[in-house]
């Protein structure tokens, strides 16, 4: 794991700098920061450890940096390391109210800089790697793994707090159901791997034509789901029209007579007085999806 430490002082702190050098970890790089560049690497989430020299006199000049610099620390949480004058109390009392991670004096003790900053890389790797265990825990728990979509589990907790939150605010609820037109075939003839290379790139398209807002799942073989909170009958009509020829201009694959396409069907279903519960909700729209078949495939049918 790379290790990179970044280094704001004033502009007198160059003979710092080059003291802490031979202080940090073998496998690490020291780089000197203006408040601007640190700001945009915390929130690069690039650094590994930020050291703040407070090394001019106790003012407000002096403890500015750390002031506009505690917001990005807080926001893209890193460990930041205060060096204060050991003959200034009340820097080091002020650091520790700004939350650093930690405070060391100035002079600095070569000894002691180096156990604290080894530490907080220490603290900073373990704290990177439970969080990427956490984020892959997550991953398994909420994901499809052959679309890359959300799966049926994180719909099902999903679509309730959604149309709880829909009829608690009088706000609307769209939701589409959406079927891939004669997959079967076509797993049938090319197997069940290239049907979920299908699936995959269907995905994608209908991933590309959705607001960052709605969720959208797996729900089962080859239907999808789309929530779409804040979203009335026009706009959800617009959108799932879109869809439709989206996936329908969508190259899938390429067989031996040319490009392959695959068309997709939509129910679609906007939250009124009648839905009791989200799963009414659901079975409108799933009622519209089969009404979109039976009108002949590749459009939308909308639940009374």
């Amino acid at each position: 794991m790379t290790v990179r430490i970044g280094f704001v002082g004033s502009d007198s702190a160059g003979d710092l700098a080059e003291a802490l050098l031979p202080l940090i970890p073998a496998e690490g790089t020291l780089e000197v920061l203006t408040i601007a560049g640190a700001i945009e690497l915390i929130a690069e989430r690039a650094l590994t450890v930020l050291i703040v020299a407070l090394d001019g006199p106790s003012s407000p000049d002096a403890l500015a940096r750390l002031l506009e610099l505690q917001p990005a620390a807080e926001q893209f949480p890193l460990p930041v390391f205060a060096l204060v004058p050991r003959d200034d109390p009340a820097a080091l009392v002020k650091a520790f109210d700004l939350r650093v991670a930690d405070v060391a004096g100035l002079p600095i003790d070569p000894h002691e800089i180096r156990a604290r900053i080894a530490a907080l890389v220490r603290r900073r790797q373990v704290a990177m790697a439970r969080a990427a265990e956490t984020r892959a825990v997550w991953r398994l728990a909420v994901i499809d793994p052959v679309t890359g979509l959300f799966n049926r589990n994180h719909l099902d907790a999903t679509l309730p707090a959604a149309f709880d939150s829909a009829r608690s605010g009088r706000r609307s609820l769209a939701l589409l159901m959406i079927d891939l037109d004669a997959l079967k075939p076509f797993n049938d003839r090319w197997g069940h791997a290239a049907g979920d290379r299908v699936l995959r790139s269907v995905a994608e398209a209908l991933q590309a034509g959705l607001r960052p807002t709605d969720t959208i799942a797996r729900f089962g073989g080859d239907e999808i789901v789309v929530v779409m909170p804040d979203t009335d009958h026009a706009i959800a009509g617009a959108v799932a029209g879109r869809l439709v020829h989206a996936v329908a201009r969508t190259p899938i694959g390429r067989a031996v007579d040319g490009p392959i396409h695959v068309t997709i069907s939509i129910g679609l279903a906007v939250m009124n007085d009648g839905d009791s519960s989200a799963e009414t909700l659901l079975m409108r729209a799933d009622a519209a999806l089969y009404d979109a078949k039976r009108a002949g495939r590749n459009r939308v049918a909308e639940a009374a």
